[in-house]
């Protein structure tokens, strides 16, 4: 007994001290893994995800693609790879094809065989390949190539100038463009690039393309035959954001044909492999806040049959975090195709739900918190994996059997991490507004200092996105400074209804300033906030609302608007979406060279006058859906009032810098922001 209890206490003093939590620091990003994609296996026995890690020395991501043992929730790194994403299995699981970018290279497609572990390369195109998508027999896969326009000739006569032209000067780069959407955040000038559709033998042979021309094509799905090809494209100019058609194609190629519709936006959802229809959403495009109506129909259109009315409900995941961007939508059909899985938001969540097909009611098939996004079903439909996140939990891969199991986590890629890192919890909370809709709102308390701490407003972008259960680095970084966090869904916010969506429409800044003020009238009421020490910050929309909000109350006492707008007629009209419709559009608020119009007296410039609050504008220079001349206005007025203001450029960044940037701008961009705070607030 002596010996036993003498090496059971030798043990005990010989194993590691756990490690220290300790608050969350803007640097821990480098030691995150972000979860992008699931995809599971036609057999159900696999799922495939990408991860991406950041490289810091390189100042990238890598990203690779790991496959998780369903069975026994093990985990491989498959494809060892940096560059690697765009998944689609073989119907007959046996391999997974992927998309890498080779060094230098343009990205093709490239398989791997699980049996072996082997990989080769599908696809050697001259353009680059991407978005495989396997027929249902296995023979052939489909996949887009993105042509590009060719480079005019120079306008010069180098014979009269003199000199030899190099052979980049004998082509211009002037741009002569004559449409509208002719640039994109993140991608630059897109007016010159047309995607266009290709297949390919499943060996690899026989590459041939399919679609061509000036429109491009995107969304595109097999036929349950395999003899034709189903997708999206818009064939026509248009002064319109949001019009979209539903096109056929024989997979050999050949004339497309366009299914009739009375609606000017169609998107192809599911198609059936029973009987060989579509199921498509149908809407109008002159009002943001509008939900899609989904339909049954023939590939022609006709014998059409809508069974989910418009403005019903939110179909994907509208949540904003700093981990990824976007989620989107994702599910499928279930074999008997009188139902389907797909995700939808809720009031702060997004999970995963059953859709009745003749009914189009919706019920949970996950329970109704956290994220849920990048869902797909096995071939027999009795299994979904899916991507989860919630407050205190970065993204993993879960699964759920069918009809009525309990979801089963299979990866634990930030396990190591998560314990070293003190967390806070968010706390929910509702306010009553004037209209007499419930805000949902939730409380982030300090993690250090001593109460009462001071306490930042964050306001979402969008505005037709939501704040929720999900989890976001930045706030658990101001958490760990020694900051309360509230935020909130108030007015415009999807997940409550198309009337609580609406509600902003024709009142872009009041409604939200309402009921920000009141989410902070009741979080003020707590002990642990000092009323003194209150700052308001937001992106994007929640720019907007920022400078909306401190030109409206002297209430806070500093303030950051990121990629903000501050006129909605320069915005609407210089963005990449730059369009009739954009924002609330003519349609909602007027004319925009008409003065006394909701464009004008919904913009913030308009009432700068009225800032006493110390405010910084941080933009990135490459930033198309919110124009950096929107920030460099508000500050050189705010300059010429002789307020306190700061401007921060990032260089080299787009919209998304808070999600995508490149790492080291990432991180730096917290702790600019934290010092801002830090000189007024004092945590």
């Amino acid at each position: 007994m002596k010996c036993f209890v003498t090496l059971v206490l030798a043990a005990v003093f010989a194993a590691p001290a756990a490690a220290a939590v300790r608050p969350v620091a803007a640097e821990d990003l480098f030691h995150m893994n972000l979860l992008q994609q699931a995809v599971i296996s036609p057999d159900g026995l696999h799922v495939a995800a990408v991860r991406q890690r950041m490289n810091g020395p390189k100042d990238t991501y890598d990203s690779t693609v790991l496959l998780v043992d369903v069975a026994h929730a093990t985990t491989i790194d498959a494809t060892k790879g940096t560059t690697d994403g765009d998944l689609a299995w073989s119907p007959d699981s046996k391999y997974l094809y992927f998309v890498r970018t080779p060094a230098k290279k343009k990205p093709q497609i490239f398989r791997y065989d699980v049996a072996t572990a082997k990989i080769v390369q599908i696809s050697n195109v001259k353009n680059g390949a991407s978005g495989p998508v396997p027929s249902h027999d296995g023979k052939h896969i489909a996949f887009t190539v993105v042509d590009t326009d060719p480079a005019p000739n120079a306008r010069i006569d180098f014979v009269k100038a003199g000199f030899t032209p190099t052979k980049d000067e004998k082509k211009s780069d002037i741009r002569a463009i004559d449409e509208l959407f002719y640039e994109n955040n993140g991608q630059g000038f897109v007016y010159d690039k047309h995607p266009h559709i290709w297949v390919i033998d499943a060996g690899g042979t026989g590459a041939r393309q399919i679609t061509k021309g000036r429109w491009g094509e995107n969304n595109y799905a097999w036929s349950a035959d395999n003899r034709t090809l189903v997708f999206n494209s818009l064939q026509y100019d248009t002064v319109d954001s949001g019009p979209n058609d539903i096109y056929t194609v024989s997979a050999d190629g050949g004339t497309i044909a366009k299914m009739t519709s009375d609606k000017p936006s169609n998107n192809v959802l599911f198609v059936s492999r029973k009987s060989n229809r579509l199921i498509y959403g149908a809407g109008d495009v002159t009002d943001p806040a509008e939900y899609q109506a989904m339909r049954w129909a023939n590939f022609d259109g006709s014998g059409v049959r809508e069974f989910v009315p418009k403005n019903s409900f939110s179909f994907g995941d509208a949540l904003l975090a700093d981990m990824k961007e976007g989620g989107g939508p994702c599910g499928d059909l279930l074999p008997d195709e009188k139902r389907a899985v797909i995700n939808a938001d809720g009031p702060g969540y997004a999970n995963l739900r059953y859709l009745d097909l003749q009914t189009g009611q919706l019920s949970d098939l996950t329970p109704a918190r956290g994220e849920a996004f990048s869902c797909s079903l096995s071939s027999d439909g009795k299994r979904v994996a899916y991507i989860y996140s919630d407050f205190t939990h970065p993204a993993d891969v879960y699964v759920v059997d069918i009809p009525a199991g309990s979801p089963r986590q299979l990866t634990r890629v930030n396990d190591a991490y998560l314990r070293s890192a003190q967390l806070s919890e968010p706390q929910p909370f509702t306010v009553k507004d004037s209209a007499g809709f419930t805000v949902h709102a939730w409380f982030m308390p300090a993690l250090t200092g001593s109460a009462p701490h001071p306490t930042l407003l964050d306001i979402h972008g969008g505005p037709e996105t939501q704040f929720g259960d999900t989890f976001f680095q930045e706030f658990q970084y101001w958490a760990g400074l020694g900051y309360n966090i509230v935020f909130s869904d108030p007015r415009g916010s999807v997940g409550f209804g198309y009337q609580f969506e609406a509600a902003l429409t024709k009142s872009y800044g009041d409604a939200m300033f309402e009921d920000v003020q009141a989410v902070m009238d009741e979080a003020v009421k707590r002990t642990e906030v000092d009323a003194s020490r209150l700052g308001v910050t937001g992106g994007s929309y929640g720019g907007y609302a920022t400078m909306w909000v401190v030109s409206h109350t002297d209430r806070y006492k500093t303030a950051i608007a990121e990629r903000a707008v501050d006129n909605l007629v320069t915005e609407n009209n210089g963005a990449d979406f730059a369009s009739k419709n954009g924002l609330g559009g003519f349609y909602q608020w007027g004319n925009p060279w008409d003065m006394t119009s909701l464009w004008h007296t919904m913009s913030p410039i308009n009432y700068v006058k009225n800032v006493h609050t110390p405010t910084m504008v941080l933009h990135a220079d490459l930033d198309t859906r919110a124009t950096s001349d929107q920030t460099i206005t508000w500050f050189t007025l705010m300059k010429i009032l002789g307020q306190k203001i700061t401007f921060v450029e990032v260089p080299d960044e787009n919209h998304d810098l808070s999600r995508t940037g490149a790492p080291i701008h990432r991180v730096e961009r917290l702790h600019i922001m934290a010092d801002w705070m830090n000189s007024y607030l004092h945590p």
